[in-house]
């Protein structure tokens, strides 16, 4: 009898532990769903736009219908515990049923809450905003109707702040969102109608114009405004993040020798290195939308207002900087290691990894993890930050001791003029210093070197930094920042990939 009790015990054990399990996974399972998002008022409130039974459908059966069904394709893929927006922001990762069934949940959870059955008239800088782009608010609701108008078949008409940070009407088919990274000329959604026949056809039958003008009665203002404040504030609060880490008396951290020299080897193909710097450079305007401006007068374009208010942006200089290509792959690598992969991390000490689609896998990883990683919370982004500025600093260092150099040794023979500036026009052709000499004005550009290499008749050189052709110089000047001494060359190297490589006869000036 007492075995028996035993094994009862036992068996009401595993059976409450099981059981214990089996609930735990249905609610980390649930946790995972995309919810569902509660609709604000009652079916019969927006009597004036739609009418209880419309409304009922709309999102008893169509927006319930997306959210189920993407659920149920991101089970089948185990993608995960994910955030709807990334999703919508990433779509080109995904398959045709998840974008449709995610931009049918993202689309239906905002347009609920852009209606009111107390709307208010919309006032502050968003007013201001569209009535001094659109010529009046009037002109701006024409604009789009006629926009929602010509929208053919199912879609969307929407109201969008750009990367630009202007104010654009702009219509998307099916289920697609402004801020899916498929769309081109999309932004960030403010306003948005929807033109599918099941959002109206009950109430206006054919009348969809009807419907369009009737949108007005039930906007809610508040809301859009609060989305266009959360907008613009972002900027404001991601840049007083970084600026407040990078204010603390922290010093970064470099790659060692062996790693930095690796990766250098690696980026010296062509194919590798115009792949990394196009790619990095389309990943960083994604995630740094804010920042990015185009080409100014004087300036270029580039990221400009992170860790100094209007100062270019070290983050310019990621996608050409053989520094962090090192550092990007640990990076990277801890983020796999958190998502329990350690299978798919990167290795390029490998010979056999060192390929152009190892180089392509890791880009994608990177765009994958861009908003974990591109984070001022994140310590591995904030020391990339730092050892740009600290190797920004090195290189004006360098230049002005270079500068003060060549003119005690030209002895009042030469003038020389600073060019360079981050950012400047005549800093990205290469020039750093204009210098007057002999009744001639001279280009030139200023690296660091580490060495010289010798041989039949040809002079090595070991930059610091990447190699690259210079059109609009005439002199190549390259400075040994520990040793002090400087080598002055005309402009015609045999080779500049990586390494510059001269004629002996080229060297016209060496100063110790």
């Amino acid at each position: 009898m007492k075995k028996i009790e035993e094994r009862i015990q036992q068996i009401e054990k595993t059976l409450t532990e099981t059981h214990i399990e089996t609930e735990k996974q249905l609610l980390i399972t649930e946790m995972k769903k995309i919810g569902i998002e509660k609709l604000p008022y009652s079916y019969s409130a927006l009597k004036n736009f739609i009418d209880a039974e419309t409304m009922n459908f709309h999102y008893n059966k169509h927006y319930k219908g997306y959210v189920d069904k993407l659920n149920a394709a991101l089970s089948k893929k185990k993608h995960g515990d994910l955030d709807l927006e990334k999703i919508i922001k990433n779509i080109s990762r995904y398959d045709q049923t998840v974008r449709n069934n995610a931009g049918g949940a993202f689309n239906h959870a905002l347009f609920w809450n852009m209606l009111t059955p107390t709307p208010k008239k919309l006032t502050g800088d968003l007013y201001q905003k569209i009535a001094k782009q659109y010529g009046s608010f009037n002109l701006f609701k024409k604009k789009f109707e006629t926009v929602a108008k010509d929208r053919f078949g199912s879609g969307w008409v929407w109201l969008v702040l750009t990367k630009k940070n202007t104010l654009k009407i702009m219509s998307t088919s099916n289920q697609d969102n402004p801020l899916m990274n498929v769309i081109d000329g999309g932004g960030f959604p403010l306003l948005g109608l929807d033109l599918w026949e099941h959002a109206y056809y009950l109430k206006y039958r054919n009348k969809r114009d009807e419907y369009i003008t009737n949108f007005w009665k039930v906007v809610n203002w508040d809301f859009v405004n609060k989305l266009y404040e959360m907008k613009t504030k972002t900027k404001l609060i991601e840049s007083t993040d970084i600026r407040n880490v990078l204010g603390q008396d922290i010093k970064p951290k470099f790659c060692s020798p062996d790693e930095s020299q690796l990766f250098r080897s690696i980026r010296e193909n062509p194919k590798v290195k115009s792949i990394y710097q196009n790619e990095l450079d389309r990943i960083l305007k994604d995630r740094f939308s804010d920042f990015f401006r185009g080409a100014q007068q004087d300036e270029v374009s580039g990221f400009y207002g992170y860790e100094k208010e209007g100062a270019r942006s070290v983050l310019s200089n990621i996608n050409s900087n053989n520094a962090v290509f090192c550092l990007f792959v640990k990076a990277v690598n801890n983020q796999i290691d958190k998502l329990g992969q350690p299978e798919k991390k990167f290795n390029f000490w490998k010979k056999e990894k060192r390929t152009v689609n190892e180089i392509k896998r890791f880009l994608r990883a990177i765009d994958y993890f861009k908003d974990e990683i591109f984070n001022p919370s994140n310590e591995e982004f904030v020391n990339i930050v730092r050892v740009l500025l600290v190797l920004w600093e090195r290189g004006i260092k360098t230049e002005d001791e270079t500068i003060k150099k060549l003119e005690n040794y030209f002895e009042g023979d030469a003038v020389f003029t600073k060019t360079s500036g981050h950012g400047l026009k005549t800093d990205i052709k290469g020039i750093d210093t204009v210098i007057e000499l002999g009744g001639k004005k001279l280009n030139a550009q200023i690296k660091p070197y580490t060495s010289t290499e010798v041989y039949d008749n040809k002079i090595k050189i070991d930059s610091k930094s990447s190699g690259g052709e210079y059109k609009n110089v005439d002199w190549l000047i390259f400075y040994h920042p520990k040793q002090k001494n400087i080598l002055i060359f005309t402009n015609d190297p045999i080779n500049a990939d990586v390494n510059f490589i001269f004629n002996k006869d080229s060297l016209i000036h060496e100063i110790e």
